[in-house]
């Protein structure tokens, strides 16, 4: 029998969500199939199976969030034993990658990891054992299984075997006291979809006295949704009066958005940044692209856009001013050859940014290439780890949203990040003394001011403004 796990998939990845399972129980797999996708804290992946056999069993169900190395499935022969409980490997010893699921033998005297009952019993205030720092409960199979037919929460069992394990006179033990003292473990039953939905609605299903309409008393979705409607939520001590202040949802912050919060938490608690504005007059970045257009369309099928011709602006303006291009990684200041530009785009789950590798050598006709495959792939959830790493700068622009500029937090490893603004009209001078209008966009750049002085990021955005106001450069 081999165990499938959850892989861990890149260096910050503590855990993933089951997106979509590929096989069913029961479905024959073979080396190399694709098992299951899950959503990392960065991208969503398709993983391969190691190994051949039968899907016996699926532990986690789509939609999970599980911890990496943890077992998700069983792979094995038809008539092969499942394991009473899945086992934990450690991390590191699990020979995972970003290719595949690992997969080991399993070691039926291994580790236990139980998990507490779904339904609500009574509280019979047993102590309550200190968690292991790797968050599972040690239990001996046969526990284990006395605990699951009493519906008896392990969360709160202190264990008396080596190391704190739960063992079965534990478990009895706490039987023993339940029927001595006379009180009853009646379990509430409530569907699955139930407990989602009160969950959503902020809704402690195991406290709250709901009246369940479903078969033999069963809560169901209905019962939830109408409770919530009467107002008959309890407030908790400490808690805002009704009508002061109502929560619409509350959600724990997992996959990219859990990663954009820690990152940028990262970035600006440790990173100085100085930011610097400019305006730059794009008249002629305007006419420029309207000469490309048409013929790049009608020849090449791609159509130029400002941030095609901003990206090779930037790429060719940290060329020539190198020291941008760079990173402090503990003590370590680096600058790196290889111009990388990353593109920051907005998908419904946050914020990611791929790379274009290699910006400044690149024909803008290719740059636009680029930009259409990365944001195709990234609103699909369809990003490989490859493309959204290696990125030595930033560039993000809200000008299609109306915004004329803002400082923008840079994204850490790198030292500085680069803002386009929207483009505006303005009257201003022109060269023979009479008043025009032309068009303008607000830049600004935010450095690394432990690396970058004031006046090596001027000298780059002031690089990037001559570019934009003479576009011709870009092509030579």
């Amino acid at each position: 029998m081999h165990e499938v796990i959850m892989p861990k998939l890149g260096l910050t990845m503590e855990s993933g969500k089951i997106e979509k399972w590929h096989k069913k129980e029961g479905d024959k797999v073979g080396e190399g199939d694709v098992l299951f996708e899950v959503m990392t804290d960065k991208v969503s992946l398709e993983v391969e199976s190691y190994n051949s056999g039968i899907l016996r069993k699926i532990l986690k169900g789509e939609g999970e969030e599980v911890p990496v190395t943890e077992v998700i499935a069983y792979i094995g022969e038809k008539d092969e034993k499942i394991p009473d409980a899945p086992s934990q490997a450690p991390a590191g010893e699990t020979g995972t990658d970003a290719s595949g699921v690992a997969a080991a033998s399993v070691d039926e005297k291994s580790t236990i990891i139980a998990e507490p009952s779904v339904d609500t019993i009574a509280d019979t205030s047993p102590v309550k054992q200190p968690e292991p720092a790797d968050g599972r409960i040690k239990i001996s199979p046969l526990a284990r299984k006395i605990a699951g037919e009493k519906n008896i929460d392990i969360s709160t069992v202190k264990g008396s075997g080596p190391r704190g394990r739960i063992v079965k006179e534990d478990i009895e033990k706490i039987i023993a006291d339940v029927e001595k003292a006379g009180t009853s473990r009646e379990r509430i039953k409530i569907s699955p979809l139930a407990r989602k939905t009160a969950k959503e609605m902020g809704i402690d299903w195991k406290t709250e006295r709901i009246s369940g309409s479903g078969p033999g008393g069963r809560i169901i979705k209905e019962d939830i949704i109408a409770y919530n409607k009467s107002g008959a939520k309890s407030v908790p001590a400490g808690a805002a009066a009704p009508g002061s202040m109502r929560i619409r949802s509350t959600v724990k912050l997992e996959g990219i958005r859990k990663i954009i919060a820690q990152r940028m938490s990262l970035s600006k608690s440790t990173i100085p940044h100085i930011v610097m504005n400019a305006k730059a007059d794009a008249t002629n970045l305007i006419q420029f692209r309207e000469q490309l257009k048409e013929g790049v369309l009608k020849k090449y099928e791609v159509k130029i856009t400002f941030t095609d011709l901003i990206l090779k602006a930037t790429a060719l303006a940290l060329r020539d001013n190198i020291d941008v291009n760079s990173s402090l990684q503990g003590e370590d200041h680096i600058i790196y050859e290889d111009v990388n530009v990353g593109m920051a785009i907005a998908v419904e789950e946050g914020l990611i940014v791929p790379t274009i590798f290699s910006c400044d050598n690149l024909e803008i006709v290719d740059i636009a290439r680029k930009r259409i495959d990365l944001i195709g792939k990234a609103r699909s959830s369809k990003l490989t780890l490859e493309e959204i790493q290696g990125g030595t700068f930033t560039v993000t622009n809200l000008g299609m949203f109306g915004i004329r500029n803002f400082s923008a937090i840079i994204n850490p490893p790198q030292a500085a990040i680069l803002v386009l603004g929207q483009i505006d009209e303005e009257p201003a001078g022109t060269n023979g003394g009479n008043i025009g209008i032309k068009s303008f966009m607000d830049l600004s750049v935010s450095c690394d001011h432990r690396i970058i002085d004031g006046a090596v990021g001027a000298r780059f955005l002031k690089n990037i403004v001559e570019l934009i106001e003479n576009p011709a450069m870009l092509v030579i």
